[in-house]
C-alpha cells in the first residue's frame, strides 16, 4: 500500500487524527474505490498498534466508506449503481426540505448562497475542478442548513461524506458535464434570489438527476 499518513500522534488525538486522515483520503479517492486495507500496514504507516486502527476501520464501515472484503481484510468501498440510486434518492429528500424556509430568509442569508458561484467564470477548466467541488459542498450544505432540523443535518452529513467521493470519482473530467453542472447551480442560485421556492425545487431536482445520470454513467464504465 502507498505511503499516505502521517503518524497520529498523541495517544488522546489517535482515533480522531487517523480516521480523520483517512476519511480524507477516501473522500479524496486517494484511496479509490476497492483499494484493499491492511490494519499492519496501516498501523506502521501511523505509527500506532493494530486496535486503534481496525476501531476506526469500523468507525469508517459504519459511515459505508469502507467494507469488509473476504474473510478478514477491508476495502474502500466500491460505488455500485445500487449507492448510486439510493444516495440520489436521498439527496432529493433531504435538500429540497429546507427551500421553502430559505426563501423566506433574510437577504443577507438569501444572497450569500444565491451568489456562491459568482466568483466563477461561464465556463470552468479543469483545474478549477476542485475549488468547484468546495463550493459545490458549501452549496447545498447551506440548502440542507437552511430547514433547520439538527436530525436531518446528522442524516445527511452521512450522505455527504458519500457523495463528495462519488464527486470526485467522476472528478468533472468532462468539461461538458462540469460547464452544464455550472449551469444548473446557476439556475437553482436565480431560482432562490427570486425568493422561488418552486422554481429553486424544479432546478434543484433536475440538476441532481442530470449528476444521479452522469455518476450512473461513471460506474458502468468501470464496471466493464
Amino acid at each position: 500500500m502507498t505511503t499516505l499518513f502521517s503518524p497520529a500522534g498523541e495517544r488522546s488525538k489517535l482515533s480522531a487524527g487517523i480516521y480523520e486522515q483517512m476519511q480524507r483520503a477516501i473522500v479524496e479517492c486517494s484511496l479509490p474505490p476497492g483499494t484493499p486495507l491492511s490494519d499492519s500496514e496501516l498501523a506502521s504507516q501511523f505509527g500506532v498498534s493494530r486496535t486503534p486502527v481496525r476501531d476506526t476501520l469500523h468507525l469508517l464501515e459504519a459511515s459505508g466508506l469502507v467494507e469488509r472484503h473476504r474473510s478478514s481484510g477491508w476495502r474502500v468501498t466500491l460505488i455500485r449503481l445500487e449507492d448510486v440510486n439510493e444516495l440520489y434518492e436521498l439527496r432529493a429528500v433531504l435538500e429540497t426540505v429546507g427551500l421553502p424556509k430559505l426563501v423566506d430568509a433574510d437577504e443577507a442569508t438569501v444572497r450569500g448562497i444565491a451568489t456562491m458561484f459568482d466568483g466563477l467564470g461561464p465556463t470552468l477548466a479543469l483545474e478549477d475542478a476542485e475549488l468547484y467541488l468546495s463550493r459545490d459542498d458549501k452549496f447545498h450544505s447551506a440548502i440542507v442548513a437552511a430547514a433547520d432540523n439538527k436530525r436531518l443535518s446528522r442524516a445527511y452529513e452521512v450522505v455527504d461524506r458519500q457523495l463528495a467521493r462519488c464527486k470526485r470519482f467522476v472528478s468533472y473530467r468532462d468539461d461538458a458535464r462540469r460547464n452544464a453542472s455550472l449551469a444548473e447551480h446557476r439556475a437553482v442560485c436565480d431560482a432562490i434570489g427570486n425568493r422561488n421556492a418552486n422554481a429553486a425545487r424544479d432546478a434543484l431536482l433536475a440538476h441532481l438527476s442530470a449528476a444521479q445520470e452522469t455518476l450512473t454513467n461513471a460506474v458502468k464504465v468501470s464496471l466493464l
